[in-house]
């Protein structure tokens, strides 16, 4: 009797790496699938947005934000604040506004144009969900990035994607008949205003993050 327990409780232990690498290797294919998916369905958004009705552009962001919330929320614990969720909201809406009420093409401040002006307040905006995801989801895994460094990555990361929108641009124009590309110099103007705003909104982050932080920080000096 003595014998069946102890190989039992032998076998049950002996399981228990391989239940805890395939729920791992589950977890990381059902972040694989969602990130496809989030990404395969802002680039249907982007690609065509110019061309669709204000009220479709709506619906599909908010059926990408909405996605992007219940993910986090339900899956990980993590409730995305909401100023997130309107900075991403924003970074579209900066684009749809402008091409319903026909904007680009004209200047907004000065001689900046409008195409220059939402390319730096949507990349402002991108950027600080970008910094919120990264802490939030390294946090939850045990992994505290500094501060700078998740700054640094945050541009990184965000810069990529403004990169990968100046492709779907070319994409429009190659394969779905759009006029996206105006100058030859277009996509590396657009792409100086989205640093630009990427850096200014990344300084601003730190800013408030270290200003959030400040009080747990000396709580735990103190302690």
């Amino acid at each position: 009797m003595a014998d069946a327990t102890v190989l039992t409780n032998t076998t049950s232990q002996s399981n228990q790496p391989g239940q805890s690498g395939g729920r791992r290797s589950l977890g990381r294919a059902e972040f694989l699938l969602f990130s496809i998916v989030i990404f395969v369905g802002k680039s249907y958004l982007l690609v065509r947005l110019p061309y669709r009705s204000v009220d479709t552009n709506s619906l599909l962001t908010a059926a990408l934000l909405l996605m992007f919330y219940c993910y986090f929320r339900f899956r990980y614990g993590i409730t995305p604040p909401v100023i997130v969720i309107l900075c991403l909201a924003a970074a579209v809406g900066v684009d749809v506004i402008g091409n319903y009420l026909q904007l680009y093409g004209k200047p907004i401040i000065g001689s900046v144009q409008y195409d220059e002006f939402s390319h730096f307040v949507g990349s402002a905006c991108s950027l600080a969900p970008a910094m919120w995801l990264l802490r939030a989801t390294t946090n939850r895994f045990g992994l505290r990035l500094p501060l700078d460094l998740a700054a640094f990555l945050s541009v990184t990361i965000t810069f990529a994607f403004c990169a990968y929108y100046e492709i779907l641009e070319l994409w429009d124009e190659l394969y779905f008949g759009g006029q996206r590309l105006w100058t030859p110099r277009d996509s590396a103007n657009d792409l100086q205003w989205d640093l630009t705003g990427i850096v200014a909104s990344a300084l601003v982050s730190v800013l408030i993050f270290r200003l959030a932080e400040r009080p747990k920080l000396q709580e735990t000096a103190a302690a």
